[in-house]
C-alpha cells in the first residue's frame, strides 16, 4: 500500500516506541504531522525547538523507551542543539527529525538551508540525511538500534521535503524496538564477588544507567539482597523511595575515604567525584559501565566490566550472601555522618523567616511529594540545595538536566511529565535564572491544559556564579538580576501564581498552586545562605 514519506515516517516512529511528538510548527515536516494525526498519536507544539527537545528527552527517560523531536530547517535545528548535546552526555535515547529544503534545490540557496549532519554529528549516536522514501523504514530502524546500544545517546535523522511529500511504500518487516541487554562477563561477576566476600566498609553508587538497565523494576530487591550502603546519581535517585535503611545522602564524602571496596555503576568519575580522588587510593573499584572509554577515564577499576549495571548488580545479588553482622558498624558509622548533617540542614532551614531559606522552600516542596510524585530540578544553587533535602519517591520519579548543566528544561520535562502521567502531581524547583530560558512554556502548558506546579527560587541573581565571583574578584558582574514577579507573567499567560516573601505563607501557597488544576507557578523570595558557601560552580 502507498503513503507518503512523512505519514510513513510518522507510524514507523510510534512503532519504535513514539507517544507524542514534540514539535514547534514547520513547514518542512507538515506531512509528518498529519501521519501522527491520521494515527492518533499527539503533536505537541512548543514555543522554542530547544524546549520540544527537552520533552522528547524527557519522554524516553519516562517511558524507558525512545522519545521522539521533529523541528524544521536552519533555525529550527539549530534551536534544538542543546537539547541533543543535553540527551548526549546524559546518555538518554532520542530521535530528532530534521526538516530540510527538497534535494533538487539543494546547493540553491533554498530557504533555511545549510548543512545540519555536520552540526550534529559530533553530539549524536548517528546523524545523517534520508536519501529517498524507500529508505525511510531501514533508517528508522538504524536509528532506534543506535540510539539504544552501547552507551545511549541521541540520533539525528535530516528529512528533505522530497522524502517526506513523495510517495512511498510499507516496509515488508516490522520496527523491532526493544533495548536488548548488555551482558556480564562470568569473569567480572566471578572477581566482584569476590572483593564483596572480603570487603568490611563497601559501598554502591548507582548511576544514571540504572533507569534503562532491563533490571530496573526489580533494582530496589537486588539491593536490599545485597544490603550494601547506597548513594545515588542522577536519573537513579528515587530508587530506594524516600526512606530506605540502605539509603544514605549526606555522608558520601566520609564513605568514599573511608571505604574498602567502591562499586560504581553505571557512576563516571567526572567532576561530581572529583575525578576519582574523592575515593579512598586504597580503596578497590568494581566499574560497571555501558561506555567502555569511561572505564578507562580518570582511574581503572580491579574490576572493569563493560554491560549493564543492572546485569551485574542481579547476577552478584544471586552469588553473593552478605556476612551475618551485614556491615552493622559500617552503616553505624555511615548512619552517625548523615544524622549529624540533617541536624546542621535543619538548624540552617529554622533561620527563615522573610525572605525564605532556600533550604527550608525545598523541604516545604518535600512535604507536598507523594508516592505517585514526578519532581523536576531546574536550576544551579537552588538544586544544589534540593540536593540535600528533596527525596523523589521511585525510579523515574527525579527529573534533572545531568553533567551538561543544561538550564531551562524544567517546563519541558514538566510537560512531557504530566502527558505521559496525568494522575501524577509534577512539581519542578526553578531558579530564576533558569525559569528565564523556557518560562514562555507555560503558554504551551495552558494551551493543552497541563496542571503542574513551578516553585521559583527567586534571589535575582546568578547565585551559584556569583558566590564564587565575590571572594575572588571583590565584586560581581553579568550575575545580578531583578526579583521579578514571574507569577504575574505565569497568571497572563492563562496559569496560576503566587507569591511569596514569608516562610509562614509558603504550605499554603504550595498546596493552593497545587489544588489550582492550572499550571501554576510559587514565586518565592528567597535570601541567601552560607549552607553552600565553596560549592563548585565551573
Amino acid at each position: 500500500m502507498s503513503t507518503t514519506g512523512g505519514r510513513l515516517l510518522a507510524r514507523l516512529l510510534r512503532d519504535a516506541g513514539m507517544t507524542h511528538l514534540f514539535t514547534l510548527s514547520g513547514g518542512h515536516i507538515m506531512e509528518i504531522y498529519e501521519g501522527c494525526a491520521d494515527i492518533g498519536v499527539p503533536v505537541i507544539d512548543f514555543r522554542h525547538e530547544q524546549a520540544a527537545g527537552f520533552a522528547a528527552e524527557a519522554a524516553a527517560r519516562l517511558t524507558r523507551k525512545i522519545g521522539v523531536c521533529a523541528v524544521t530547517a536552519g533555525p529550527g535545528v539549530m534551536n534544538v542543539v542543546t537539547a541533543v548535546a543535553n540527551a548526549w552526555r546524559s546518555q538518554t535515547p532520542m530521535i530528532v527529525i530534521g526538516g530540510q529544503a527538497a534535494q533538487p534545490t539543494l546547493g540553491m540557496g533554498a530557504l533555511q538551508e545549510m548543512d545540519h549532519v555536520a552540526v550534529l554529528a559530533p553530539i549524536t549516536k548517528w546523524a545523517v540525511r534520508v536519501p529517498s522514501p524507500k529508505d525511510i523504514p531501514d533508517y528508522v530502524q538504524r536509528a532506534f538500534n543506535a540510539a539504544t546500544s552501547g552507551v545511549m545517546g541521541p540520533v539525528f535523522l535530516e528529512c528533505p521535503m522530497d522524502i517526506l511529500f513523495d510517495r512511498a511504500e510499507e516496509p515488508s518487516f516490522d520496527i523491532e524496538a526493544n533495548i536488548s541487554p548488555l551482558t556480564v562477563s562470568e569473569e567480572h561477576i566471578q572477581a566482584a564477588v569476590a572483593f564483596l566476600s572480603q570487603a568490611e566498609r563497601p559501598v554502591l553508587l548507582l548511576g544514571s544507567q540504572i533507569l534503562f538497565s532491563p533490571h530496573a523494576t526489580r533494582i530496589r530487591e537486588i539491593i536490599e539482597a545485597l544490603s550494601i550502603p547506597v548513594y545515588t546519581n542522577g536519573m537513579a535517585r528515587g530508587t530506594l523511595g524516600a526512606d530506605h535503611p540502605l539509603l544514605f545522602l549526606h555522608s558520601r564524602k566520609l564513605a568514599l575515604a573511608q571505604a574498602d571496596v567502591v562499586i560504581l555503576a553505571g557512576v563516571p568519575l567526572d567532576f561530581r567525584l572529583n575525578y576519582g580522588t574523592s575515593i579512598a587510593e586504597n580503596a578497590a573499584l568494581i566499574r560497571i559501565d555501558r561506555d567502555l572509554k569511561e572505564l578507562q577515564r580518570n582511574r581503572i577499576g580491579q574490576v572493569s566490566a563493560y554491560g549493564d549495571p543492572g546485569d551485574l548488580l542481579y547476577k552478584v545479588s544471586q552469588r553473593f550472601s552478605p556476612p551475618s553482622h551485614a556491615w552493622a558498624t559500617w552503616k553505624e558509622t555511615l548512619l552517625a555522618e548523615e544524622q549529624r548533617r540533617e541536624a546542621q540542614i535543619a538548624a540552617e532551614a529554622a533561620h527563615s523567616t522573610r525572605p525564605v531559606n532556600p533550604l527550608r522552600l525545598c523541604i516545604e516542596v518535600n512535604k507536598q511529594l507523594s508516592p505517585e510524585s514526578i519532581v523536576i530540578g531546574d536550576g544551579g544553587d537552588i538544586v544544589g540545595s534540593a540536593a540535600y533535602t528533596v527525596r523523589p519517591r521511585g525510579l523515574g520519579r527525579w527529573l534533572d538536566a545531568g553533567p551538561l548543566g543544561t538550564l531551562g528544561a524544567g517546563a519541558p520535562y514538566a510537560i512531557a511529565a504530566k502527558l505521559l502521567y496525568p494522575e501524577s502531581d509534577v512539581w519542578v524547583i526553578f531558579g530564576d535564572g533558569a525559569f528565564g530560558l523556557n518560562g514562555m512554556e507555560y503558554d504551551t502548558a495552558v494551551r493543552f491544559n497541563l496542571p503542574f506546579v513551578g516553585v521559583i527560587g527567586n534571589d535575582a541573581a546568578w547565585t551559584q556564579i556569583k558566590r564564587a565571583q565575590i571572594p575572588f574578584y571583590g565584586r560581581a558582574i553579568a550575575t545580578e538580576l531583578l526579583p521579578t514577579r514571574y507569577d504575574k507573567m505565569v497568571e497572563a499567560l492563562g496559569g496560576w501564581g503566587a507569591y511569596v516573601e514569608d516562610t509562614a505563607d509558603l504550605p499554603a501557597a504550595l498546596a493552593a498552586a497545587r489544588a489550582s488544576g492550572k499550571p501554576a507557578v510559587v514565586n518565592v523570595r528567597i535570601g541567601e545562605t552560607e549552607f553552600r558557601k565553596g560549592s563548585i560552580s565551573m
